[in-house]
């Protein structure tokens, strides 16, 4: 079995996005370290533990069919 890799990417949208930016420029730090500081202190707040978390799911990709989808129109 493959080891996951150590970063995974997220979709954020943009207004989020730069506020993070914002955020990690003022206390000088990456994008990567502050997101990471707020969800651990969010997590932390929370009161939540590592070992009550579901396991970590992934969505199943698509596969590919070869062909194309088609609609029949009665009159």
């Amino acid at each position: 079995m493959a080891k996951s890799p150590k970063y995974k990417s997220i979709g954020v949208n943009t207004d989020t996005y730069e506020k993070v930016v914002h955020m990690a420029h003022v206390e000088r730090r990456n994008i990567s370290t502050q997101l990471a500081i707020l969800v651990d202190e969010a997590y932390e707040k929370m009161n939540l533990k590592k070992s009550n978390q579901p396991p970590y799911r992934t969505r199943k990709r698509a596969t590919a069919i070869v062909g194309g989808l088609s609609a029949v129109v009665d009159n």
